[in-house]
């Protein structure tokens, strides 16, 4: 069986909606309370105009048919929150390295064609040198870190962007043909978004397999501890 990671979220958190997913320090978020913010965040990119989806059938291997979601965070709650959102929004994230300076930054996003951006207000500078330079770039969205920083001129505040979404989702039909990308580093050149079918990286890389026929569980799911506590 094929497999979308939003989906395979859902399949989770309807069992084990009252657990722990996310803990960072004493901050404590159960899958319901992860879920419900993942799908609001996903109703809110669909709301500002992502989510437009080429299926991959009329595609060459290499291309993506769908809107990126740049992730400038450190690692945290949001990075999470994020990267579910945008996959339940048929939007692919992608990582950013924090340490590029201006024109690395640039490049990438605009090598990307990052239609939003998810950032901490720490790189607030540096997203208000780049963005005007970005054709693509329609969404900004800043996550407060505390830092003191003012949003870049044009963001949306991450929390605002949850409270405004529906709980419900933007109720869209998922694909196993969805993309999931990953931004080399670019240290021996430039770097590169490594593209692969949701599908493909579950089984491949994130430690799920289909259960045999007779021990099925979570819709036929097997998941591992390592996927449950480094992936969701």
């Amino acid at each position: 069986m094929d497999f979308n990671l939003a989906e395979v979220h859902e399949a989770i958190a309807g069992r084990l909606a009252d657990r722990d997913c996310v803990v960072q320090g004493t901050r404590r978020i159960s899958w319901r309370e992860f879920t419900e913010r993942t799908r609001r965040l996903a109703d809110f990119f669909c709301a500002r105009g992502l989510g437009r989806v080429t299926e991959r059938g009329r595609l060459e291997p290499w291309r993506s048919g769908q809107d990126h979601v740049a992730l400038y965070l450190y690692n945290g709650p949001e990075y999470l929150e994020s990267m579910y959102g945008a996959f339940k929004a048929r939007t692919v994230p992608f990582n950013v390295n924090y340490r590029y300076v201006e024109d690395e930054l640039a490049y990438l996003l605009r090598d990307a064609s990052a239609r939003a951006l998810v950032y901490h207000l720490e790189f607030a500078p540096m997203v208000a040198a780049v963005a005007d330079k970005l054709e693509s770039l329609e969404l900004l969205i800043a996550v407060d870190d505390g830092s003191g920083s003012p949003p870049a001129p044009g963001s949306v505040m991450y929390e605002d962007a949850i409270v405004a979404g529906s709980p419900a989702g933007p109720g869209l039909e998922q694909s196993p043909d969805d993309l999931y990308m990953v931004c080399t580093g670019g240290t021996t050149g430039k770097p590169k978004g490594v593209l692969w079918r949701q599908a493909d990286i579950f089984g491949a890389a994130l430690g799920g397999r289909p259960r045999p026929e007779s021990d099925r569980e979570y819709n036929g799911i097997e998941l591992l501890p390592n996927f449950i506590s480094a992936y969701i």
